[in-house]
């Protein structure tokens, strides 16, 4: 399955369509990688065709500006309209993942996003699963979206 390809395109058409900041994707990171040293994430999962947990992990002041220019403000801190906008970026991506494996006969069922933020925190999956990690950068900063899978 291509799953870097997927997550470039619906990031991209994500930030080009609803949050209009310029965005370049980076290479997929291969090694492995425990610590992304971010402040909040926004998870979904989505079962079916696979089961996966799909997360957008961010430093705090990237996650500011995603969520300011989402819904043209400007936070002062990581609030509860910056998390929700967060979490719904993440169920935007989640989606367009989803029509993009439908075109394959790949059916997926989105789960609904989650949030956390702090100063530390390990967001884990079980041994044995699947990892892609892509990196992505705008002005504010580096951002990453992380897919967590196994194959059902």
């Amino acid at each position: 399955m291509e799953f870097v390809h997927k997550i470039q395109a619906a990031t991209e058409e994500i930030f080009a369509t609803m949050i209009f900041l310029d965005l370049t994707a980076g290479e997929q990171i291969d090694q492995k990688v425990e610590e992304l040293g971010c402040y909040v994430s926004a998870m979904i999962g989505l079962s079916g065709g696979f089961n996966a947990i799909l997360g957008l992990h961010c430093p705090a002041a990237v996650g500011m500006a995603i969520g300011g220019a989402m819904l043209g403000i400007d936070p002062e801190e990581v609030d509860e309209d910056t998390k929700d906008a967060l979490g719904e970026i993440t169920n935007m991506l989640a989606g367009g993942l989803k029509e993009s494996f439908a075109t394959e006969g790949i059916d997926l069922f989105l789960a609904i996003p989650t949030t956390i933020s702090g100063n530390s925190y390990k967001i884990s999956a079980p041994s044995g699963s699947n990892r892609v990690l892509v990196p992505f950068a705008i002005e504010a900063g580096r951002f990453y979206i992380d897919l967590k899978y196994s194959l059902a």
